[in-house]
C-alpha cells in the first residue's frame, strides 16, 4: 500500500502538467473562433478583425523569445502561474468592459496582445520540465508528449464546437469567460504540478531577452538534429500558415464545395491524429524516428495533392483522416527529440526561441499566399502547396541530421537528456 501511494504521488505533478495543458488547449481552441466572432461583431470590419488576429501572433513570438530566458532564469512554476493567470485576466476583462459599455477596439486589440504574449512562456515553462516529470513518474517521455498532443488534436475538434454551442446559449461576450476559467484552472494546477527552479552551485548567470535568444541559437545551430529540425519546422509553418490561413478556405469557396467540406476534412484529419498520435505512445520508441517523419510528410503532400482535385467528400475524408494518421505521431516525436538534445539549463531559451523563429515567417506568408491566390486562384495555390510539401519531404530525406531523430545526445539513456541537471525541487 505504501509502495503505491509513492508511485500515486510520483505521477500527480506530470499528470497535473498535462491537466494544466489540456485546459489551456480548450480555452484557446474556444477563443480561436470566439474572439474573431467577436471583434467581427463589435465593428463589422474584417480589416480589423485581421488586425486583431495579427494583434494575437506578433506578441506570442515576443513572449516565446523572451519567456525562454525568464523561465531558464526563475524556474518554470511561477512563470507558467503568472502567464496562465494573466491570460485569464486579460480575457476576462473583454466581457466585463464590454457590459460596462468601455470597450473600444483598441482597448479589445490590447488585451488580446496581452493574452497571446504570455501563452508562450507558459507553455514553454510546462514544456521545459516534462523530462525530468516523466522520469519521476516512471513513464517514457514519448508517451508524455503524444499525451500533450492528443490532447491538441482533441482541442481542435471540441474547442470549436463548443464555442459554437456557447455562443448560442449565452453570446459571443460571455462565451469568453469560459476561456478564462480554463487559463486560470491551468494556473492553479501549475502552482501545484510544477517544481521550484533547481540552480547548481556555480552556475552562470540566465540571459535574458536578446542575449539569451542568441545563446539558444547558437545551440540549436551546432547540434545537426536540431538545425534540421527547425528548417524544417520553419518551412512546414510558412506552408501550413499559407493553408489554413488563406489557401483553403479559399479554395472550397471557390470550387463550391461550402465550408461543410472544409470542415469534414479538417475534423478527418483530426481524428486521424489522434489515431496516430495513440499508436506512437503504444509503439513510437520501437520505430525509426526519420522514418516516421518522413511517411508522414510524404503522406501530408499527397492529401493535399488529392485536395487541389476537388474530389468527391468520399475521398475527402479518406483523405484528410490518413493525413492525420501519419503526421499525429510527428509532434510528439519532434518534441521528445528536442527535449532529450538540450541541457535543462538551456531547455527555456532554446524551446522559446525555435518557437519564435517557426512562428515568425508565418504572418507574411499568409499575406503573400492572399495576394497569390487573387493572381493566380486557389487552386492553382493548392497545387502550389503540395509541390512546397514534396519539395520539403525530399530535403527531409537528405538532411543528414535526422539520422539522429530517437537518439539519444551521444547514444545514451534518457537520463542524459537533463544536462546533470535533473533534480527537481519543491517549495
Amino acid at each position: 500500500m505504501k509502495t503505491r501511494s509513492i508511485h500515486i504521488r510520483r505521477r500527480l505533478p506530470v499528470l497535473g502538467s498535462v491537466l494544466a495543458g489540456a485546459f489551456s488547449t480548450i480555452g484557446n481552441s474556444v477563443a480561436m473562433v470566439a474572439l474573431p466572432w467577436f471583434v467581427l461583431t463589435l465593428t463589422g470590419s474584417p480589416l480589423w478583425t485581421g488586425i486583431a488576429a495579427a494583434a494575437g501572433m506578433l506578441p506570442m513570438i515576443v513572449g516565446s523569445l523572451v519567456g525562454g530566458g525568464l523561465v531558464d532564469r526563475f524556474g518554470p512554476r511561477w512563470i507558467a502561474f503568472t502567464g496562465d493567470f494573466t491570460s485569464a485576466l486579460a480575457v476576462a476583462a473583454v466581457p466585463v468592459l464590454y457590459h460596462l459599455d468601455m470597450l473600444g477596439i483598441g482597448t479589445l486589440v490590447a488585451l488580446i496582445a496581452v493574452g497571446a504574449m504570455m501563452d508562450g512562456p507558459a507553455a514553454i515553462a510546462a514544456e521545459s520540465r516534462h523530462p525530468e516529470l516523466a522520469r519521476l513518474a516512471g513513464f517514457r517521455l514519448e508517451r508524455i508528449k503524444a499525451a500533450d498532443e492528443l490532447i491538441e488534436s482533441a482541442g481542435v475538434l471540441v474547442g470549436p464546437a463548443l464555442a459554437g454551442v456557447m455562443i448560442a446559449l449565452v453570446g459571443v461576450e460571455d462565451t469568453l469567460w469560459l476561456t478564462a476559467g480554463c487559463s486560470l484552472a491551468a494556473a492553479v494546477l501549475d502552482v501545484l504540478s510544477l517544481p521550484t527552479r533547481r540552480r547548481a552551485n556555480g552556475a552562470q548567470p540566465v540571459a535574458i531577452g536578446v542575449p539569451g535568444a542568441l545563446e539558444a541559437v547558437r545551440f540549436l545551430l551546432r547540434d545537426p538534429l536540431l538545425r534540421s529540425l527547425i528548417t524544417l519546422g520553419t518551412l512546414f509553418g510558412i506552408i501550413f500558415g499559407a493553408l489554413q490561413g488563406v489557401v483553403m478556405p479559399a479554395f472550397f469557396k471557390e470550387s463550391g464545395q461550402g465550408a461543410m467540406n472544409l470542415g469534414l476534412f479538417l475534423s478527418a484529419t483530426g481524428g486521424g491524429a489522434i489515431v496516430g498520435t495513440l499508436a506512437y505512445a503504444a509503439w513510437g520508441h520501437r520505430l525509426p524516428g526519420r522514418s516516421i517523419l518522413v511517411f508522414g510528410c510524404a503522406i501530408e503532400a499527397l492529401s493535399i495533392l488529392v485536395l487541389a482535385f476537388a474530389p468527391p467528400v468520399s475521398v475527402l475524408i479518406v483523405a484528410g483522416a490518413l493525413a492525420g494518421l501519419a503526421t499525429g505521431p510527428i509532434g510528439p516525436l519532434v518534441a521528445t527529440a528536442v527535449l532529450r538534445r538540450v541541457p535543462s539549463r538551456l531547455r527555456g531559451r532554446v524551446l522559446g526561441t525555435a518557437d519564435a523563429l517557426e512562428l515568425s515567417a508565418i504572418p507574411a506568408a499568409i499575406v503573400l499566399a492572399g495576394g497569390a491566390v487573387e493572381v493566380f486562384g486557389a487552386q492553382w495555390l493548392l497545387f502550389g502547396c503540395a509541390a512546397a510539401l514534396a519539395g520539403t519531404t525530399l530535403l527531409a530525406v537528405f538532411l543528414p541530421g535526422l539520422k539522429l531523430l530517437g537518439m539519444r545526445r551521444g547514444g545514451n539513456a534518457e537520463a542524459s537528456s537533463a544536462g546533470g541537471d535533473g533534480v527537481l525541487e519543491g517549495d
